[in-house]
C-alpha cells in the first residue's frame, strides 16, 4: 500500500475512531496469500498461503493506525516486531476459498483482527522509533571473491547491499574510511569490547555490523546458454557469510549472524536462475547478496531493537565525562549527586586526572533527556553546563 493511500485510509479510520471514542475493538478483513509447492508438498504451501493472508489482513489494519510517514521510513521495524506477531492479533477466521494452479496455493481468508490490541502495540513501536531515531551503523566486512582458478579479489557486494538496506530502513550509515589506519580489525566476528569500543570512538558509530563474507565463483557446469565460441554462458556462485552486530557502548556483541550464499533456493524456477547467471560473476554475486541480504538485515535490525527495548525499560550505559572537578573526594560527591538523579539506576567513576573524571552512567532514557536534566541540575551550588552529547555520551563541565 503506498504512503498517499495510507494517508487517506488513516484519516477516514482515524475520524471514524474518534466519532466513537474510541479505536474500534475488532476489524474484519478480506485477504489472500500465495504459496508455491515444493517438493509435492501442498498441506505446507497451503498454511503458507494462509499464513501470509492473516499477516495481510493485519497489515492492512496497522495501515491506518500507523501514520504514512512512520510506516515509510520504519516499515520493516513494524513488521519485524508487529507483523511477525500477526496470529496474536487474529480472533477468529473463515477461509473463504482455496486454489491450486500451476504449483501455487492461493487461499483467501476473513479475518476478525483485534484493532486496540494492535494499535496499543503500533503506539509502543511509533514511540521507539521516535525516542531512537536513526541509529548511527558503521559496515566493516572482509569481503573477497574467489575465482575458479582460486584466486582471490576484494569484493565489496554484500556490503553495498545491506548499505541501502539499512539507509532504506532509516539508518545513518557512518563511512569508516575516515579512520583507515586507525582501526584495529580482528579475524571472522572475534572482535573484542576494546576493539568495538575504539572503532566506535573512532566513527561515532552506536553499532558495528562486522565480519567476514566469501563469494566464490564456480567453474562453468556446462548447461545453459552459450555464446559464438560454444562456450557456457553460466557464472554460478556460492558462498558463506559470518557476521556480528556490536553495541559500541559497552562493546559487546548483540547477534552473530551466518549462512550460505546459494544461487537457488527451493521451489524458484530453475529457468529463472539460469538467467540470472547469465551476465557474470559479479552479477550473480550480487543476485545472491541481495536475498541473503534481506535475511541478515532483519537479524541485525531485531538484535538493535531488542537492545533499544531493554535499554527503555532497564537503562543504556551512558559515558559521562566531567571537567572541573577539583579532586578525587569531589568525584566522590559528584557520583553521589548524580545517583540520585531521576531515571540514573547506577554510578560508577572510572578514570580521574587533571581536574576530569569519567563515568559509566546506566540511565534509563536518551542521552538528550541525561543532558538536558543534567543542565538543569546544579553541584555543590555550581552550575552544570552541557558541553556535548552523542547517542551514548556526555560532556559536562562544572561552573568555577
Amino acid at each position: 500500500m503506498k504512503a498517499s493511500t495510507l494517508t487517506a485510509c488513516a484519516a477516514l479510520f482515524l475520524a471514524a475512531a474518534a466519532q466513537a471514542g474510541a479505536t474500534p475493538e475488532m476489524v474484519t478483513k478480506t485477504a489472500t496469500g500465495e504459496a508455491a509447492i515444493v517438493d509435492g508438498n501442498e498441506a505446507r504451501a497451503e498454511k503458507e498461503a494462509r499464513d501470509k493472508a492473516l499477516r495481510d489482513a493485519v497489515e492492512q489494519v496497522a495501515g491506518v493506525l500507523v501514520s504514512a510517514d512512520t510506516l515509510t521510513k520504519n516499515s520493516q521495524l513494524i513488521s519485524d516486531r508487529i507483523f511477525a506477531n500477526s496470529a496474536g492479533y487474529v480472533r477468529k477466521y473463515d477461509v473463504v476459498s482455496t486454489k491450486k494452479d500451476k504449483g501455487v496455493v492461493t487461499v483467501t481468508v476473513k479475518a476478525e483482527v483485534g484493532a486496540a490490541q494492535l494499535d496499543k502495540d503500533l503506539v509502543a513501536v511509533q514511540g521507539l522509533v521516535a525516542r531512537h531515531g536513526a541509529r548511527k551503523l558503521v559496515i566493516l566486512l572482509q569481503e573477497q571473491a574467489i575465482d575458479p582458478k582460486g584466486v582471490t579479489t576484494s569484493s565489496g557486494v554484500m556490503a553495498t547491499v545491506l548499505t541501502e538496506a539499512f539507509q532504506k530502513d532509516g539508518w545513518t550509515i557512518i563511512d569508516p574510511h575516515f579512520a583507515a589506519g586507525k582501526l584495529k580489525l580482528a579475524a571472522g566476528v572475534s572482535l573484542g569490547s576494546t576493539e568495538a569500543k575504539e572503532i566506535g570512538d573512532l566513527t561515532k558509530a552506536d553499532y558495528i555490523l562486522y565480519g567476514t563474507v566469501n563469494f566464490r565463483y564456480q567453474a562453468p557446469t556446462g548447461f545453459g546458454d552459450t555464446d559464438a565460441k560454444g562456450e557456457p554462458l553460466v557464472f554460478y556462485v556460492t558462498g558463506e557469510y559470518e557476521l556480528g552486530l556490536f553495541a559500541t557502548d559497552s562493546g559487546s556483541q548483540l547477534a552473530k549472524v551466518a549462512g550460505k550464499l546459494v544461487m537457488a533456493e527451493p521451489g524458484e524456477p530453475a529457468l529463472a536462475v539460469q538467467k540470472k547467471m547469465l551476465v557474470s560473476y559479479e552479477r550473480s554475486a550480487f543476485e545472491i547478496a541481495t536475498k541473503r541480504g534481506a535475511k541478515v538485515v532483519a537479524e541485525v535490525r531485531a538484535a538493535a531493537v531488542e537492545k533499544l527495548r531493554d535499554a527503555e525499560q532497564n537503562g543504556g550505559r551512558v559515558v559521562m565525562n566531567v571537567t572541573g572537578l577539583s579532586d578525587y573526594a569531589a568525584v566522590q560527591d559528584f557520583k553521589k549527586s548524580v545517583g540520585g538523579m531521576t531515571n540514573v539506576r547506577d554510578v560508577k567513576p572510572g578514570s580521574y586526572g587533571s581536574g576530569k573524571a569519567q563515568f559509566d552512567i546506566v540511565y534509563v532514557g536518551s542521552t538528550d533527556d541525561l543532558a538536558t536534566a543534567l543542565g538543569a541540575a546544579t553541584f555543590k551550588k555550581k552550575k552544570l553546563s552541557v558541553t556535548g552529547v552523542t547517542a551514548n555520551t556526555v560532556e559536562v563541565s562544572v561552573a568555577k
